[in-house]
């Protein structure tokens, strides 16, 4: 069987070989873009370092079973949806509700308004980016990882297709309901008038 990505192959069979040079190669080349996605998926900083050092290892345990059909990045990205995937299941199981007040700062210890309290001027833009990545937050996993995928990462709708491991109409309709739906929730948000 020919390798679409003969290049890539070739670099996994030298990491298979015990090449460091190679392996860190490797992560130079992928590895901001993979705790990226990480970030984005997990919204923790210390979550997504301990999961991309997980996916990593698991790169590097099973890079001699990689066959150049799909390109090294793709792989490795698939690789770190699982561990994604299965730390969201960890997180929805231990979550806890905060039960602190966001707002405590803002009054003194009598309950009034602390008055070197400062206000920030309304930011539109501002604003309407937190709405954007609130209403992110609130898709379904599938459709922010497309998303996140295609318009964040900038990835190729063929590969996102292989690593989120669904069809390429699939991944379209996907795509196109998340774009909807974040569409209405930042307009429902910011008012359609805006």
């Amino acid at each position: 069987m020919n390798a679409a990505h003969p290049d890539d192959l070739a670099l996994a069979q030298q990491i298979g070989a015990g090449d460091e040079a190679a392996a860190a190669t490797f992560f130079t080349n992928h590895g901001g873009e993979l705790f990226g996605f990480a970030r984005k998926m997990l919204s923790d900083v210390n979550a997504a370092e301990d999961v991309l050092q997980e996916a990593m290892l698991g790169v590097l345990r099973s890079i001699k079973k990689y066959d150049g059909r799909v390109s090294l990045r793709a792989w490795s990205f698939a690789i770190l949806r699982h561990k994604v995937v299965d730390q969201i299941r960890k997180q929805s199981r231990d979550l806890l509700v905060s039960t602190a007040d966001p707002e405590l700062e803002n009054y003194d210890n009598s309950g009034s308004w602390n008055a070197n309290q400062s206000i920030e001027p309304w930011d539109k833009q501002a604003e309407l980016l937190d709405i954007v990545r609130y209403c992110l937050e609130q898709l379904p996993h599938n459709q922010r990882e497309a998303l996140h995928l295609r318009a964040i990462e900038g990835m190729p709708a063929l590969e996102v297709a292989e690593v989120l491991e669904m069809s390429y109409s699939n991944l379209r309709q996907t795509l196109h309901r998340g774009r909807q739906s974040v569409r209405r929730c930042t307009d429902q948000h910011m008012g359609a008038d805006s």
